[in-house]
């Protein structure tokens, strides 16, 4: 892509109306998956790592219970078949747009390992110590942060006119 990038930049602000439309669908679509991601995180989870540690392990005095290996087993089989699809068609839209190397690959990586961090919490969190509890916060935010910014920069590379100063 590196190649492809550096002979043609700015690709998606050279795409056609019809393309950039649905490139545009997929890409409001992915925002609001991470919205409703972000929705079940804070039913679930909560924003604490004592809250993030009683969803996977338990807690008697509130009432949930822990997860299971089956349950856990099919969160990480589901996030590891959707996750790696829709972070390769947003890297690729965002690294197709415009804007220094640097701060794609940084976006780029930061959202790879926090998405790899993701699904490996729950079992840490479960089956190893709740103190890795305090990591889910921080993990679930920069995967929020990285992916929008994709969805951000590719809309923007798409739509807004170049100011030409």
């Amino acid at each position: 892509m590196k190649d492809f990038i550096q002979k043609s930049p700015s690709v998606l602000r050279r795409l056609d109306v019809g393309a950039k439309v649905v490139y545009t669908g997929f890409l409001v679509l992915s925002a609001l998956g991470l919205l409703t991601a972000a929705l079940l995180h804070a039913d679930g989870m909560g924003f604490s790592a004592e809250s993030g540690a009683a969803w996977w392990r338990g807690d008697e005095a509130a009432m949930v219970y822990p997860k299971s290996y089956r349950q856990l087993v099919e969160l990480t089989h589901f996030h590891l078949f959707t996750e790696p699809v829709t972070f390769l068609v947003l890297a690729h839209l965002y690294n197709l747009g415009g804007g220094p190397v640097r701060r794609r690959v940084i976006v780029t990586a930061a959202t790879l390992a926090s998405i790899l961090l993701q699904v490996a919490l729950p079992w840490l969190v479960a089956y190893v110590s709740a103190a890795f509890a305090w990591l889910l916060i921080p993990v679930h935010t920069v995967l929020l942060l990285g992916l929008g910014t994709m969805i951000v920069a590719a809309i923007g590379e798409m739509w807004v006119p170049r100011s030409s100063s």
